[in-house]
């Protein structure tokens, strides 16, 4: 073994025996806070520097494989990220990233006695120093590696140093985190490659893709795609915009869309309170509102000579007594009975007899769905979702049945509501409920059993409202 590498042996196991013991038995919830907050910095530190080594270490496996001398494969790994992965039990993605952030951050003497460089001098003296972490050193290092050909290594070399500085942090000044060193590293690549937006914008058209992939056995359908940054930041800000909290305020909103504000029944903190939607699921549900404002655009495009519709199939037997599934066109997951009622509302449902052999007998009309006039009418009264807190415009709600169809409930406007998707999947299941008053929705909110909000009205920013 080299003196080299006896010493670095010697430490790493002399650190090993040192923190075995009081990282086995660390009780954080035993720290004071100062306390706590010095050792969450001072970990993070010494993780830093054990980070920097294993970076160095796997940045050499590539000088050990594929050369005259090729060490690795003589001890049967396949390739340096075998190597790594092996070793390290990092999954390849990962190891593969580890060597070319430590290939590029690595300078000294190779086996064979070749100098080596750093790319990257000052970002490999803070990554060595523990003063930036693996995720701040891969976001400057890709930065600066998809600019460095064209423009000027010292333009290159001095962004570098601004970089590293601006994230390590000074004593007037925190250290960045990862995610803010992304933002100022492509502010310093724009700055100093102000040509290089076009291009890359060409090679993002290019690349642009969205993909619906197919049903899985939970019952979801996985979504994949790159948007452009015009049409992601678009229907970011358009979900968004959905999200937000609004205050609301309750009275009967009349069909010529006049309103008279009141007190506010309950607060918007309580109407939070009891959404316990994660919010990857409010952008789901968002998402679903505007699909379904989508499929009713009067110029929508046609398939088949039709307006795009979801086709269901399901037997009388199991929409009469509410109990069974169904299977939706092209899907092989079953649905519930439950969510096929509620896609009736909107989409009402045709009864087609067939005999035993599946010749069709008999062709219903469209039954059990709103009109476009009865829809009109709901609108101007609710004005938007019902829901108290709920900021779903009407264009994007869909027509809810308060009395189901099959209970007797008829398909009219005083027994139809406005409800988000999100809203309308849940409302069997509380925690809210609905009933109808002389043609005007009440509804009952959670941990106030005697109160009722008839429909709403805003006193936040009006939002447009569409039939």
């Amino acid at each position: 073994m080299t003196t080299h590498g006896a010493a670095l042996q010697d430490a790493v196991a002399h650190a090993t025996e040192v923190l075995t013991a009081p990282v086995a038995g660390l009780v954080p919830g035993r720290l004071s806070t100062s306390e706590w907050m010095m050792m969450v910095r001072d970990v993070e530190r010494l993780g830093r520097l054990v980070d920097a080594a294993r970076v160095a270490l796997a940045g050499d496996a590539e000088q050990r494989t594929g050369g005259p001398v090729d060490a690795l494969a003589a001890l049967r790994f396949a390739s340096a990220v075998d190597a790594v992965a092996t070793l390290t039990g990092l999954a390849d993605r990962d190891a593969k990233r580890r060597i070319r952030l430590g290939a590029t951050l690595n300078a000294g003497l190779s086996l064979t006695g070749a100098e080596t460089r750093s790319v990257y001098p000052s970002v490999a003296r803070a990554v060595s120093a523990g003063n930036l972490g693996v995720d701040a050193a891969t976001i400057l290092t890709d930065a600066l590696e998809g600019v460095s050909p064209r423009i000027d290594p010292v333009v290159i070399a001095e962004a570098e140093e601004a970089l590293v500085h601006l994230a390590e942090g000074s004593p007037d000044h925190p250290p960045l985190r990862a995610d803010l060193v992304r933002g100022q590293a492509h502010l310093f690549v724009e700055a100093i490659d102000p040509d290089g937006v076009r291009p890359r914008e060409e090679v993002a058209r290019r690349k642009r893709r969205f993909t619906i992939g197919p049903d899985t056995h939970d019952g979801l359908i996985p979504v994949h795609g790159l948007l452009t940054l015009e049409i992601g930041a678009g229907l970011k800000r358009l979900i968004d915009a959905h999200v937000r909290k609004v205050t609301f305020t309750d009275g009967p909103r009349q069909l010529d869309d006049t309103t008279r504000p009141v007190e506010a029944a309950e607060s918007v903190e309580s109407v939070e309170s009891v959404d316990d939607r994660t919010p990857a699921q409010r952008r789901h549900d968002t998402l679903a509102d505007i699909v379904s404002a989508a499929s009713r655009v009067k110029d929508a495009p046609e398939l088949a000579g039709a307006a795009p519709a979801i086709i269901v199939t399901v037997t009388q037997t199991v929409l009469d007594s509410g109990r069974g599934v169904g299977s939706i066109d092209g899907v092989d997951t079953p649905i519930s009975v439950d969510a096929i009622e509620k896609m009736t509302d909107s989409r009402g449902i045709q009864t087609v007899t067939m005999n035993p052999d599946r010749r069709i007998l008999s062709l219903g009309s469209v039954q059990r769905c709103f009109t476009s006039s009865q829809r009109r009418a709901i609108t101007a009264r609710d004005g938007g979702c019902v829901i108290p807190g709920c900021t779903t415009p009407a264009g994007w709600c869909e027509v809810h049945h308060v009395i189901p169809w099959r209970a007797g409930g008829e398909t009219h406007t005083d027994n139809g509501v406005l409800l988000c998707w999100g809203h309308h999947q849940n409302i069997d299941r509380g925690p809210w409920r609905l009933t109808m008053s002389d043609g005007i929705p009440h509804v009952r909110g959670p941990g106030h059993p005697d109160r009722t909000h008839t429909t709403k009205t805003r006193t936040g920013p009006p939002l447009t409202r569409t039939g």
